[in-house]
Protein backbone atom coordinates (compact mmCIF):
# COMPACT_ATOMS: atom_id res chain seq x y z
CA UNK A 1 0.00 0.00 0.00
CA UNK A 2 1.42 3.67 -1.10
CA UNK A 3 -0.07 4.85 2.15
CA UNK A 4 -1.19 4.67 5.64
CA UNK A 5 -3.27 6.64 8.04
CA UNK A 6 -1.32 7.50 11.26
CA UNK A 7 -3.60 7.71 14.47
CA UNK A 8 -2.64 9.21 17.34
CA UNK A 9 -0.36 11.52 15.20
CA UNK A 10 -2.98 14.31 16.17
CA UNK A 11 -6.39 14.66 17.26
CA UNK A 12 -8.35 17.28 15.15
CA UNK A 13 -7.33 16.75 11.66
CA UNK A 14 -6.41 13.23 9.34
CA UNK A 15 -2.47 12.16 9.52
CA UNK A 16 -1.14 10.33 6.47
CA UNK A 17 2.34 8.91 5.84
CA UNK A 18 2.94 8.07 1.89
CA UNK A 19 5.88 6.16 0.80
CA UNK A 20 7.35 6.00 -3.21
CA UNK A 21 10.26 4.41 -4.60
CA UNK A 22 11.10 7.52 -6.66
CA UNK A 23 9.75 10.92 -6.23
CA UNK A 24 6.74 10.39 -8.73
CA UNK A 25 5.67 7.40 -6.96
CA UNK A 26 6.01 9.53 -3.45
CA UNK A 27 3.66 12.07 -5.25
CA UNK A 28 1.12 9.96 -6.76
CA UNK A 29 0.99 8.21 -3.27
CA UNK A 30 0.15 11.43 -0.90
CA UNK A 31 -2.45 12.64 -3.69
CA UNK A 32 -4.34 9.33 -3.45
CA UNK A 33 -3.96 9.03 0.43
CA UNK A 34 -5.98 12.76 -0.21
CA UNK A 35 -8.34 11.94 -2.75
CA UNK A 36 -9.13 9.14 -0.19
CA UNK A 37 -9.68 11.42 2.62
CA UNK A 38 -12.33 13.90 0.26
CA UNK A 39 -14.25 10.55 -1.66
CA UNK A 40 -13.75 6.87 -2.20
CA UNK A 41 -11.72 6.83 -5.25
CA UNK A 42 -13.63 3.90 -6.96
CA UNK A 43 -16.74 5.58 -6.95
CA UNK A 44 -15.14 8.56 -8.36
CA UNK A 45 -15.42 8.61 -12.34
CA UNK A 46 -12.45 9.81 -15.02
CA UNK A 47 -14.79 12.39 -16.65
CA UNK A 48 -12.34 15.13 -16.38
CA UNK A 49 -8.52 15.70 -16.00
CA UNK A 50 -6.96 18.90 -14.84
CA UNK A 51 -2.77 19.64 -15.68
CA UNK A 52 -0.66 21.99 -14.15
CA UNK A 53 2.67 22.44 -13.20
CA UNK A 54 4.64 23.54 -10.08
CA UNK A 55 8.10 24.88 -9.46
CA UNK A 56 9.88 25.21 -5.95
CA UNK A 57 12.98 25.15 -4.38
CA UNK A 58 12.62 22.46 -2.02
CA UNK A 59 10.73 19.10 -2.46
CA UNK A 60 8.98 20.13 0.88
CA UNK A 61 7.58 23.65 -0.85
CA UNK A 62 6.65 21.30 -3.80
CA UNK A 63 4.72 18.73 -1.61
CA UNK A 64 3.13 21.18 -0.13
CA UNK A 65 2.06 23.22 -3.14
CA UNK A 66 1.29 20.30 -4.85
CA UNK A 67 -1.18 19.07 -2.40
CA UNK A 68 -3.03 22.65 -1.24
CA UNK A 69 -3.34 22.18 -5.58
CA UNK A 70 -5.79 19.42 -5.41
CA UNK A 71 -7.61 20.92 -2.26
CA UNK A 72 -8.17 24.33 -4.37
CA UNK A 73 -9.11 22.48 -7.68
CA UNK A 74 -11.95 20.62 -4.98
CA UNK A 75 -12.83 24.36 -3.70
CA UNK A 76 -13.32 26.01 -6.65
CA UNK A 77 -14.06 23.56 -8.82
CA UNK A 78 -16.37 20.86 -7.21
CA UNK A 79 -14.03 18.49 -8.31
CA UNK A 80 -12.77 14.84 -6.62
CA UNK A 81 -10.01 12.90 -8.15
CA UNK A 82 -9.24 8.80 -8.27
CA UNK A 83 -6.13 8.89 -9.62
CA UNK A 84 -3.28 10.77 -11.09
CA UNK A 85 0.53 11.07 -12.75
CA UNK A 86 3.12 12.85 -11.83
CA UNK A 87 6.57 14.14 -13.02
CA UNK A 88 9.09 15.62 -11.27
CA UNK A 89 12.72 17.07 -12.42
CA UNK A 90 15.26 18.54 -10.88
CA UNK A 91 17.01 21.56 -12.48
CA UNK A 92 20.48 22.21 -11.05
CA UNK A 93 21.30 25.80 -12.11
CA UNK A 94 24.51 26.47 -10.43
CA UNK A 95 25.80 24.25 -8.31
CA UNK A 96 27.94 26.52 -6.88
CA UNK A 97 25.47 28.85 -5.24
CA UNK A 98 23.06 25.78 -4.92
CA UNK A 99 20.61 27.63 -7.14
CA UNK A 100 18.22 24.62 -7.99
CA UNK A 101 14.57 23.98 -8.16
CA UNK A 102 11.88 21.15 -8.30
CA UNK A 103 9.15 21.08 -10.93
CA UNK A 104 5.97 18.75 -10.91
CA UNK A 105 3.87 18.51 -14.04
CA UNK A 106 0.85 17.21 -12.94
CA UNK A 107 -2.92 15.38 -14.33
CA UNK A 108 -5.63 14.68 -11.96
CA UNK A 109 -8.22 12.25 -13.26
CA UNK A 110 -11.72 12.96 -11.72
CA UNK A 111 -15.30 14.24 -11.97
CA UNK A 112 -17.83 16.68 -10.56
CA UNK A 113 -18.66 16.30 -6.91
CA UNK A 114 -21.98 14.34 -6.91
CA UNK A 115 -23.51 13.87 -3.93
CA UNK A 116 -25.78 10.98 -5.24
CA UNK A 117 -23.15 8.84 -7.41
CA UNK A 118 -20.05 9.48 -5.23
CA UNK A 119 -19.21 8.51 -1.35
CA UNK A 120 -18.26 11.81 -0.32
CA UNK A 121 -16.11 11.61 3.25
CA UNK A 122 -14.96 14.32 5.23
CA UNK A 123 -13.75 18.45 3.42
CA UNK A 124 -10.28 18.72 3.67
CA UNK A 125 -9.51 22.15 4.17
CA UNK A 126 -5.67 22.45 4.04
CA UNK A 127 -2.48 21.13 4.40
CA UNK A 128 -0.44 22.19 7.56
CA UNK A 129 2.76 22.11 8.17
CA UNK A 130 2.10 20.51 11.89
CA UNK A 131 4.45 17.52 11.74
CA UNK A 132 5.21 17.89 7.82
CA UNK A 133 7.99 16.00 6.53
CA UNK A 134 9.54 14.99 2.91
CA UNK A 135 12.73 12.72 3.22
CA UNK A 136 14.72 10.44 1.58
CA UNK A 137 15.30 6.95 2.78
CA UNK A 138 16.97 3.91 2.26
CA UNK A 139 14.61 2.10 -0.32
CA UNK A 140 13.02 5.53 -1.32
CA UNK A 141 10.77 8.58 -0.17
CA UNK A 142 8.61 9.07 2.48
CA UNK A 143 6.46 12.16 3.32
CA UNK A 144 3.91 12.65 6.77
CA UNK A 145 0.80 14.85 5.86
CA UNK A 146 -1.32 16.13 8.33
CA UNK A 147 -4.63 17.30 6.93
CA UNK A 148 -6.90 20.22 8.35
CA UNK A 149 -10.54 18.88 7.81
Amino acid sequence: MPYKFLEGFTTADVAFEARGKNLNELFESAALALFSIMAAPKKVKCATSKKFSIEKKTLEELMYSFLEEIIFLKDSEALVFNSCKVNISQDIQDTQDSKSSFKLNSILYGDKIDYKKQELRVDAKAITMHRFEVKKEKNGYVARVVVDI
